[in-house]
């Protein structure tokens, strides 16, 4: 638990870092914004009213004592849709030019003061003072109230100080206070809360513990996606991988029953047979001779399946293939089989549509697949059982069908058909076998490159099929 708690203040920690950050970089950027935006304004001085009105004076010309507004003065005016009105030192109207109304005539200090401080009729108004013959005039030119407005601002220097002093440091513990509070609630418990989640999950993977499940949403839905698919594949290997060390346990318990009543046998036999006190008949030593040679050949062929198992599956088989006809090894060892004593009644029945299909294989080791394959669906099944095997090119394909109408595989059973160790809960266990037989056939086809497949069903039987290219030359 301490563990989860530093994960999530630490993860906390750096949302809260990286926010505070981004507020400071923002502030930051802000003013630079502002004050360059203030500078760049104070230098564009004919966007300015006052700079205007100030330099206005120079388009002030005078016929005597008579003042006005040159041309390009009133071009000026136009632009800037204002006007214009000279006074002279005793605040009379002198001139004007596109004058509003309720401009008045003459003015006095304060009701000139009071119109610059505010307004004229909508009209912000500055002024500004030209000189002529010793004489000084003033003019005051308005701009329209929505181009240009000036607004007076009375304020406290000492409530100010304060305020700067005391308020702006509160407010700024205000914002940074906020800031953490909004990075706890989004970052902390929004982003943090599910990368605890993820962290952890990550942790129960690491023990072995893929049984818990997570929530796909949030900003990382995809990542908890990932992390179930993960958990489910781990778990599914977790439970097939108990099953093939069952099946292994329940193999090597099989195996050493199947090693020891041969042994047995053996010894047995071989005791009887090195009695000094007993005399044997030829009969008798030859029956006892042929028990023994029989179980050691048992022996021998269960020992050979195990070192071929190993070979076939750490790639040791260097394939010899050579050009031969499949259909007459088919009937070959269709007939190894029925001129077998113990499978001479069995009920075989092999389908070609034509007697010579060419392939490239290794013909020893593809013999043992396809013979591996119909043994198993014999010894496992009654002597009753009925299998075909069939054979036809197609597409360039050659296809080897073998059907029995036998018991059937059970769906939990056919996933390991192929698996070493492999014995069936089918089998009799009056049947001998090594559980290696289906595993040896797969990986020999699968060496060469070819497929092989399995389909059934408990009650109606079993179909194998393997496919080989037919277009594979001799390198």
């Amino acid at each position: 638990m301490k563990f989860i708690n530093r994960n999530k203040w630490s993860i906390t920690g750096t949302f809260l870092r990286a926010f505070l950050m981004v507020l400071c970089l923002i502030f930051t950027i802000n003013c630079i914004l502002i004050f360059s935006n203030i500078i760049k304004t104070t230098k564009i001085s004919s966007g300015n009213p006052e700079v205007f009105t100030r330099d206005f004076s120079k388009y002030i010309k005078y016929k005597g004592k008579v003042p006005y507004v040159i041309q390009e003065g009133k071009k000026q005016l136009k632009d800037k849709n204002a006007w214009i009105q000279i006074i002279g030192e005793d605040f009379k109207e002198k001139y004007s030019l596109y004058k509003i109304q309720g401009v008045p005539q003459s003015y006095n200090p304060l009701t000139l003061m009071h119109a610059y401080k505010y307004d004229i009729n909508h009209y912000s108004i500055f002024i500004g003072e030209s000189k002529s013959n010793n004489k000084i005039y003033s003019y005051i030119i308005g701009f329209p109230l929505e181009d240009v407005a000036k607004h007076t601002i009375v304020f406290s220097p000492l409530f100010l100080r304060k305020v700067i002093s005391g308020g702006i440091v509160f407010l700024l513990f205000i914002n940074i206070l906020i800031a953490i509070i909004v990075s706890y609630l989004f970052f902390g418990r929004k982003m943090g809360k599910p990368l605890e989640n993820i962290i952890e999950g990550i942790k129960q993977l690491s023990k072995g513990n893929y049984k818990k499940h997570y929530k796909e949403e949030g900003i990382y839905k995809d990542v908890f996606i990932s992390l179930n698919k993960v958990n489910k594949t781990l778990n599914e290997n977790k439970r097939q991988r108990k099953e093939l060390d069952k099946m292994r346990d329940t193999w090597i318990s099989s195996i050493s029953h199947d090693v020891k009543t041969p042994l047995s046998s053996i010894k047995g036999y071989a005791e009887i047979m090195k009695e000094p006190d007993y005399s044997f008949s030829n009969e008798e030593i030859q029956e006892y001779s042929d028990i023994i040679w029989k179980k050691a050949s048992y022996i021998q062929d269960l020992i050979e399946e195990l070192n071929l198992t190993y070979k076939l599956k750490n790639n040791l088989f260097s394939l010899n293939k050579t050009k031969i006809n499949i259909v007459n090894m088919l009937q070959t060892i269709i007939i190894e089989i029925l001129n077998h004593p113990t499978y001479s009644k069995r009920n075989i029945n092999f389908h070609c549509e034509k007697e010579v299909i060419m392939c490239f294989v290794d013909e020893g080791l593809f013999k043992r697949a396809v013979t591996n394959l119909i043994f198993n669906a014999i010894i496992h099944n009654d002597v009753n059982v009925k299998v075909d095997i069939s054979i036809y090119e197609k597409d360039d394909v050659i296809r080897i069908l073998i059907k029995d109408t036998g018991k059937g595989i059970s769906k939990k059973d056919l996933q390991y058909v192929f698996e070493r160790y492999y014995r069936g809960t089918n089998t009799s266990s009056s049947n001998e076998g090594s559980g290696l037989g289906m595993a040896i056939a797969k990986e020999i086809i699968d060496i060469h490159g070819e497929n092989i497949s399995i389909e059934s069903e408990l009650g109606l039987g079993t179909s194998i099929e393997i496919k080989i290219n037919s277009l594979e030359r001799e390198a």
